[in-house]
């Protein structure tokens, strides 16, 4: 991937603390750091894992280089930088914040910048006093001003992209034309295509789904017939392993689109939900949130993901705006003239296409100005649908230092963070361990490759998809343990973090992510107006498990469970699904949330 080189400190030879090198197999995909699993093809952008490139030919072997040092790179090696320092303005004529790329003009010298909008509307010898921004090293000796004041984005960029999706007219037909098809009413030929206010859309179509005498179980008869459009669920397999975030974001309603859903394999899916008379006639909706495609995105992007984001109609222009890339699939000539800014993709064969070249492109995905964050107190009292959060380690796949611990019987990994809450420390010493018994990375990444997700895990998470169709996957485990897993299991939701090698091929550094991602993912969720149910078992989950509505322990240790009684305890799947059914079904009433409310 291309990345800003500092040239100015990097030429000099100075130590670079806020770069690293990083680029991904061409073959498998995994993350490629500098040492003994890198091995790159001069003159190319094509590199492979040591485990792809051991299935060459001795003589197609020649032509790579391992790429052990910077210079290894060549006069490539500023296509591979990763910069993990934000640089951030404002245009001083409008305040828009600018990052690094073509919408910023910086004045040398001077503490001084412009958007592209207004840079283009000054003289041509005003515009020649200023430097397009493409490099950071372009600020000079004013860079530190200009580096992004935010902790706790530890890196990036990193492979952190999210796909988001609308559902009908994106990936489904349009439930409400398909009752209209087999019910002849006129009327319901209406959608978000030609009527973008969606509460008026919605209050018309009640009005004549009385009228007619339709109630809830005629409609569902029709979509539970409906099939994913043309080239849809093709579509999502293959996109699943490249991108292992995939959301659905929806203004249908979960009492008659589960259908829908299950026929998409049960992706992440944010809807809403509507009011039912004891007859069966729909009598009004609740939005969970209003414009919560855009507010989805923005929570998203909160968290250091960039966001591509698809759909077909109006009600999607506004979170395809938030996105970092936007793309209209199937619009209609209505939506089309009324933005044309988006690229259009013809099918789900062109969406591929397009998504794939934005994803393979040699060059950074520039991250969209953050949206201030709401405060939580703002959801506190209308928070609705159930969201499940979990850890992965210990509940759903194996603990993967023990698996290290197992083949290579060293007894310092026998820690875990059911007993050292500090997993900086405990990461520390885990490095030292391997290095002292000649244990390099690569082969940490062949145990994880042999790993298989713990019995009962994944009727688990089948039996859980319809009754909470939610659920995140958050480990501060590595991606080489965590995107197998989430292979086995099947899940279109996981967030990770990243391990790399020194020029030896020994571990020494965890870059995360996210600082604190499992609590700030219950958080921004809660924003978008969930009540959380959070599954952990270690010190490291404790933050998450306090911050959700309802936290519960699985299978602890004895100094968690001791340290932490106040949260419910299970021991098993089956356990744990009468205790969500307890939950969800009403039995108890969700705890008063216990977060930070600003």
């Amino acid at each position: 991937q291309l990345f800003q080189l500092d040239w100015l400190r990097y030429t000099k030879g100075e130590a670079m603390e806020d770069i690293t090198f990083f680029c991904r197999c061409n073959e498998c995909r995994t993350s490629l750091f500098r040492g003994e699993n890198w091995f790159h093809k001069p003159g190319t952008n094509y590199d492979l894992c040591a485990r792809c490139f051991y299935k060459l030919g001795e003589p197609d072997r020649k032509v790579y280089a391992n790429i052990r040092e910077p210079d290894d790179l060549g006069k490539q090696r500023d296509e591979y930088v990763l910069e993990l320092k934000q640089y951030f303005g404002r245009c001083d004529a409008c305040r828009k914040g600018v990052f690094v790329g073509k919408d910023w003009y910086h004045k040398t010298g001077q503490l001084y910048d412009l958007c592209s909008t207004h840079w283009r509307e000054l003289g041509e010898a005003q515009r020649c006093q200023y430097v397009s921004v493409q490099t950071s090293d372009v600020l000079g000796d004013l860079k530190a001003q200009y580096i992004l004041p935010d902790e706790d984005m530890d890196v990036s960029e990193r492979d952190s992209i999210m796909c988001a999706f609308d559902v009908e007219g994106t990936l489904m037909p349009e439930a409400w034309l398909a009752l209209q098809q087999k019910t002849g009413i006129e009327g319901l030929k209406r959608t978000t295509a030609h009527e973008p206010d969606y509460d008026k859309l919605m209050k018309y179509r009640i009005d004549i789904l009385r009228e007619h005498n339709i109630r809830l179980p005629d409609m569902l008869e029709v979509v539970k017939d409906l099939k994913p459009l043309e080239g849809a669920r093709e579509f999502l397999e293959w996109l699943k392993p490249l991108v292992p975030r995939i959301l659905l974001l929806t203004d249908t309603f979960e009492e008659y689109a589960m259908p829908m859903f299950e026929q998409l394999g049960y992706p992440s899916v944010f809807c809403n939900s509507l009011e039912i008379d004891a007859d069966g006639f729909i009598t009004g909706h609740r939005l969970r949130l209003k414009d919560q495609k855009r507010k989805a995105v923005e929570s998203f992007q909160r968290l250091n993901f960039r966001v591509i984001a698809v759909g077909d109609s109006f009600n999607d222009i506004s979170m395809m705006k938030a996105a970092e890339h936007g793309i209209l699939i199937y619009p209609s000539e209505k939506v089309k003239k009324a933005h044309p800014e988006f690229p259009i993709a013809k099918d789900h064969y062109d969406l591929r296409v397009k998504i794939g070249r934005i994803l393979s492109a040699n060059k950074q995905i520039l991250p969209r100005p953050l949206a201030c964050a709401p405060p939580l107190s703002s959801t506190e009292s209308s928070r609705t649908m159930w969201l499940l959060c979990c850890n992965v380690a210990g509940f759903l796949a194996p603990e993967p230092w023990l698996a290290v611990q197992k083949k290579f019987a060293l007894e310092e990994l026998k820690v875990t963070t059911q007993q050292e809450p500090d997993y900086g420390k405990l990461m520390a010493l885990r490095a030292s361990a391997l290095r002292s018994h000649g244990i390099k990375l690569w082969e940490i990444f062949d145990v994880m490759n042999d790993l298989d997700v713990l019995p009962g895990a994944t009727d688990f998470l089948e039996w859980l998809k319809p009754i909470v169709p939610r659920t995140f996957m958050i480990t501060d485990g590595f991606e080489e343990y965590a995107l197998p897993m989430f292979d086995k299991l099947g899940h279109p939701m996981v967030f990770c973090n990243f391990l790399e090698a020194d020029k030896d091929g020994y571990m020494n550094k965890l870059i995360t992510r996210l600082k604190h991602q499992k609590l700030k993912t219950v958080e921004e969720l809660q924003r978008l107006n969930f009540r959380i149910i959070a599954v952990g078992s270690s010190f490291n989950d404790v933050d998450m498990l306090s911050a959700a509505e309802q936290g519960i322990l699985y299978c602890p240790s004895e100094p968690v469970r001791k340290e932490h009684p106040e949260f419910a305890v299970v021991a098993n799947h089956e356990e744990l699904k009468k205790k969500i059914l307890e939950i969800v079904g009403g039995k108890l009433e969700p705890a008063k949330k216990r977060a930070k409310t600003s």
